[in-house]
């Protein structure tokens, strides 16, 4: 009794791997009939390894995405709130446009700041070699004109003269291959029409708002009705009878005239021809929510936050936009609190303490506020504006 107790599990194992090795023949023989089925074992393993690739790949995009919309945030965030590199790209844009005086219809209009480097896109249907420090870039579609920052020294220096180009009302609309992507508002018509997404466009419109809204910028803002929940503000007519009742203010090479920004929605035909008017005067910068039947720049916003516009050769990631420029607009206020407070009266009338503002606010109040452009509530629904043709191109 006690061998053939003993022997029982000898039996079981060599039972158990008789059964293992017949599974184990069977699945084979079944991968190896599958394996032919899609083209042998090469194309087979061709094809683990790009779905595995994929696989990784779409699992680790939401990370990607994530670590470049922090990037974005970082160097937008550190350009805007550095005053020495707002007045760097003003200095490139003013050198651009003097290497083009004598180029008939030639003007930047855009520039790309890297760490390293900076890229300036020029309007023309002939754009003269750059002169130096400048360098060609060979950007399909594009006439670019690249500059080592560490030649900026290089760059002549320009002086504003009487009756020249506008001085540059630069802007950051978002972020392309690690770089900060600016555009000059007045460099083109002046008025720049956002369509696309309506959530993603009112943030792009709010933000590009409040940099111009900030100290120092030369630009007095107004925000008409229909265009932020915590703005109510002037009707569009009201705005637009006032500005053509007022004269344009006359500046002078030490005091540059302060410049209108007219921020609205959806105007009808004709509230889109007076606001052209007036921006083709030179005086007003108009950005509009929606289409306009006008002359002017169109920049397209997806859900996602790229910002595109084929004729301006933009292409950006919109979407760490806002919180670079929120980062900049405190920096600001840090600033405007550490300056003496016994020699208020030494300030420059543009770099004012800015005020606190209270949800609510009178509709009769017509300058904004940059920080509360930017506040987004979770109960703000944007309501579908009405679309008209737009002709977006050049000056």
């Amino acid at each position: 009794m006690t061998g053939m107790a003993l022997g029982r599990p000898a039996g079981s194992l060599l039972s158990a791997g008789l059964v293992g090795f017949v599974v184990l023949v069977l699945l084979f023989l079944l991968l190896r009939h599958f394996v032919r089925g899609q083209g042998g074992w090469r194309r087979f393993r061709r094809r683990i390894a790009r779905e595995t690739a994929l696989t990784r790949r779409a699992f680790g995009e939401p990370l990607r995405a994530f670590r470049r919309h922090r990037r974005g945030v970082r160097a937008l965030a550190r350009q805007l709130s550095e005053p020495r590199t707002g007045l760097l790209v003003r200095r490139l844009l003013d050198a651009a446009a003097a290497a083009l005086s004598d180029a008939p219809g030639a003007f930047p209009y855009a520039l790309r700041l890297a760490p390293e480097t900076a890229a300036v896109q020029i309007a023309a249907r002939r754009p003269p070699g750059p002169p130096a420090p400048w360098e060609d870039g060979a950007t399909p579609g594009a006439h670019v004109w690249l500059l080592d920052l560490d030649e900026q020294e290089a760059l002549p220096e320009v002086a504003p003269r009487p009756g020249s180009r506008a001085r540059p009302l630069p802007v950051a609309v978002g972020t392309a291959d690690d770089a900060c992507v600016h555009i000059d508002l007045a460099a083109g018509p002046r008025l720049v029409t956002f369509e696309g997404d309506p959530a993603a466009r009112l943030r792009l419109l709010q933000a590009l708002a409040a940099q111009l809204d900030r100290p120092g910028s030369g630009v007095s803002v107004t925000v008409t009705d229909n265009v932020h929940p915590h703005h109510p503000g002037q009707r569009l007519d009201s705005v637009l009878r006032r500005l053509e009742d007022t004269p344009a203010p006359a500046g002078d090479l030490d005091r540059p005239a302060t410049t209108e920004a007219v921020v609205c929605a959806a105007p009808t035909g004709d509230q889109a021809r007076r606001l052209g008017a007036l921006a083709a005067s030179g005086a007003v910068v108009c950005l509009i929510d929606g289409r306009a039947a006008a002359h002017s720049w169109a920049l397209r916003v997806d859900a996602r936050g790229r910002v595109t516009a084929p004729e301006l050769c933009l292409d950006a990631d919109s979407g760490p936009l806002g919180r670079g420029v929120a980062a900049a607009i405190r920096a600001d206020r840090r600033r405007t609190r550490r300056m003496p407070a016994a020699a208020p009266k030494q300030l420059p009338p543009e770099l004012p303490e800015l005020p606190e503002l209270p949800d609510e606010r009178s509709a009769a109040a017509p300058v904004s506020d940059g920080s509360d452009l930017l506040s987004e509530p979770a109960t703000a629904r944007v309501q579908p504006m009405a679309a008209s043709s737009n002709t977006p191109g050049e000056r």
